[in-house]
């Protein structure tokens, strides 16, 4: 009687191995159709994940070199990578001259649905801008989210 068992228990596992490589087999297909595996998860709310400061930006508004030292007459660029989705955000920037002296504040309405956005701002001065420590502060909402210390040489 006990010999009768292991071939039945035996063929049960076979069955089931061979299920599972099928299952298996179609998940990797469905991968390299590119179909997600996961769903997305749902968009969170919206939130400041980088601040890049550089002379120039892409098409993509991501700044193409970050830096944190300028030329007296650069134009200076900030890239401001947010993640998350909201409707009627404001992004705010506020770059100031020796922790003193405002030099400029800008804000823009942003509206993301999810993933990641970018959103560029940036300060030029017909004359040569002052030598010296600068920062810009980045606001989402009214609210301190970053800041970036640079440098005009």
């Amino acid at each position: 009687m006990k010999t009768m068992r292991i071939p039945a228990l035996a063929g049960v596992l076979v069955l089931a191995m061979a299920c599972g490589k099928k299952d298996n087999a179609a998940m990797s297909d469905t991968v390299a159709m590119g179909a997600p595996v996961d769903p997305m998860p749902a968009a969170g709310p919206v939130r400041v994940s980088d601040v890049m400061l550089g002379k120039a930006i892409g098409s993509d508004m991501r700044v193409t070199n970050a830096m944190d030292d300028f030329a007296v007459r650069d134009t200076i660029y900030a890239s401001v990578v947010t993640e998350g989705a909201a409707t009627g955000a404001k992004l705010s920037t506020k770059w100031t001259f020796n922790d003193k002296q405002v030099v400029d504040e800008t804000s823009q309405n942003i509206s993301p649905t999810g993933g990641t956005t970018v959103t560029q701002f940036h300060i030029k001065k017909a004359s040569a801008w002052p030598k010296g420590k600068y920062k810009v502060e980045v606001m989402l909402d009214g609210v301190s989210a970053q800041t970036k210390d640079f440098e005009v040489k």
